[in-house]
């Protein structure tokens, strides 16, 4: 018979913490790829959260999900929140 060839994914994310309780509102941008136990800081980079997205996805990365955690702020909205957690995750197919 014929052997199923399964091809493994690797995984991936990024991190953007928005801190809006600093006067200069604080962001932090972190991606965590396979195996990297820190991770690779962002946060003071020239680039945009788009940017990055499009950089990742050069390299492979393909968008898997996107998670919204969101504290503080008036009730309904979106932009004044006190602290924001926004995690993109990322997959990639790895040739076994």
């Amino acid at each position: 018979g014929t052997l199923a060839v399964m091809s493994c994914w690797q995984y991936a994310q990024l991190m953007i913490t928005m801190d809006g309780r600093a006067p200069e509102g604080v962001r932090t941008v972190v991606w965590h790829g396979p195996g990297q136990a820190l991770g690779e800081n962002y946060s003071d980079g020239p680039q945009t959260v788009v940017e990055l997205l499009n950089r990742f996805g050069a390299d492979g990365w393909e968008l898997a999900g996107l998670q919204e955690h969101r504290e503080g702020g008036r009730e309904g909205s979106y932009w004044d929140a006190h602290w924001s957690l926004t995690t993109y995750t990322f997959k990639r197919s790895v040739p076994p």
